[in-house]
């Protein structure tokens, strides 16, 4: 039991950024979401703004949204495509790799290079910066540990959701919108609650959305725990890779690709073991999902799609969710029309499973301190026995 305060306390807040945030690597951006040169996206990471650009090199920066001059936001849109940022208060441009190119009046105002030296003047870059499998992350720590080394044995995993092809994933969006919860609900939901879906999503199962017939099969599977990342796993029906794969909408062709990149361990998960990924979550913000509904109506026809979000806090009682579609990039033009279509009937701001999470992550943090102490929360039920399939983290019966 752990007490339910932790969840709107504004101490323990300012805690977790002090301690957690500004320490480990956090996901801001998919290197598919700036594909071309001057391409950028605008992220936040609490209370700071960062642009995320493509340079004329070719390069990824990750650059505080910031002025030299006097510290004005010098991007206001949050996507677009550009050679320069211009600060809209005293024009200070800046090119996309974040050197300062233009200052209005520098010889007049500051006595040309003598009196300021415009050469060599660059936006602030994130502390650290590194990417895997296209995922771009940032610390504010800049003597953070190497990013493999803190995704350690969850790079497994990860490789399912965003390695199915030699040229990786691609994202659409994200959607944006808040919650009047606490961040570690959402993540921690994703990291291993199997236990809420028979319950919470009862409806989704009954109108027929998967191949199940009850809701408590959407639970049967595995937990597992890898390094700074968890997620839970579904029980597939007998048979072989090939066959499980088709059995969650795999075309024969992304199968194909998923055998040439996957190594023989990640394969026997699914062929061997017959588990087949479900949520996850990357300490400490980071989640994903991978599902199958039923796309068209009167089909028994399956879809499969994969979504990654972040819970990007607020306040101790606010989270903005950011959720982006992701598919591989070498997929069949219709399977990707297809798949977006099964990712929006299920998750994103008007998705079925997302309109009843959110639903009970907002009551969940409806809560007060009193008496002190005297509120606790439960943790997982299940993993008290059963079956264990020995791969890589601790891998467990939920």
């Amino acid at each position: 039991m752990i007490p339910a305060h932790i969840y709107n306390d504004k101490e323990l807040f300012e805690l977790e950024k002090e301690r957690l945030f500004s320490r480990s690597w956090l996901f801001v951006a998919h290197e598919s979401e700036v594909p071309e040169a001057g391409d950028y996206v605008v992220r936040r990471v609490l209370e700071d703004s960062f642009i995320i650009s493509r340079d004329e090199q070719g390069q990824v920066r990750t650059l505080f949204n910031m002025c030299l001059h006097r510290g004005m936001q010098v991007c206001r849109a949050v996507m677009g495509h550009a050679s320069h940022f211009r600060c809209p208060y005293h024009g200070w441009s800046y090119r996309n790799d974040g050197r300062l190119v233009g200052l209005p009046f520098h010889k007049e105002a500051y006595g040309g290079e003598e009196g300021f030296k415009k050469k060599g003047q660059t936006l602030l870059p994130a502390p650290s910066l590194a990417t895997y499998n296209g995922l771009i992350f940032i610390s504010m720590d800049p003597d953070a540990e190497p990013l493999e080394e803190f995704l350690g044995d969850f790079k497994f995993y990860l490789d399912y959701y965003t390695k199915q092809s030699a040229d990786g994933i691609e994202l659409r969006g994200p959607q944006r919108w808040r919650v009047k919860a606490n961040w570690k609900i959402g993540a921690e939901n994703f990291a291993g609650d199997m236990y809420h879906t028979p319950q919470t999503h009862t409806s989704v199962v009954e109108i027929g959305l998967f191949r199940e017939p009850k809701a408590e099969k959407r639970k049967d599977g595995t937990t597992y725990w890898a390094g700074n990342g968890g997620g839970t796993t579904y029980k597939l029906p007998e048979g072989g890779l090939e066959e499980r794969l088709r059995y969650v909408g795999y075309p024969d062709e992304m199968i194909a690709r998923m055998k040439e990149q996957w190594t023989q361990e990640q394969l026997d998960v699914v062929g061997k073991d017959g588990f087949m990924i479900s949520a996850a979550s990357l300490f400490p913000n980071m989640s994903f999902v991978h599902n199958w509904p039923r796309v068209e109506e009167g089909s028994d026809e399956v879809l499969p799609f994969i979504s990654i979000r972040v819970w990007q806090p607020i306040s101790e009682n606010e989270t903005e969710v950011l959720s982006w579609f992701a598919v591989d990039k070498n997929a069949p033009e219709e399977y990707k029309a297809l798949s977006y279509t099964a990712y929006l009937m299920c998750f994103g701001s008007g998705g079925m499973f997302e309109q009843d999470d959110v639903e009970e992550l907002g009551l969940a943090d409806q809560h007060g301190g009193w008496p002190d102490g005297a509120a606790t929360v439960a943790q997982q039920p299940y993993g008290h026995a059963g079956e264990r399939a020995e791969r890589r983290g601790t891998f467990d019966l939920r």
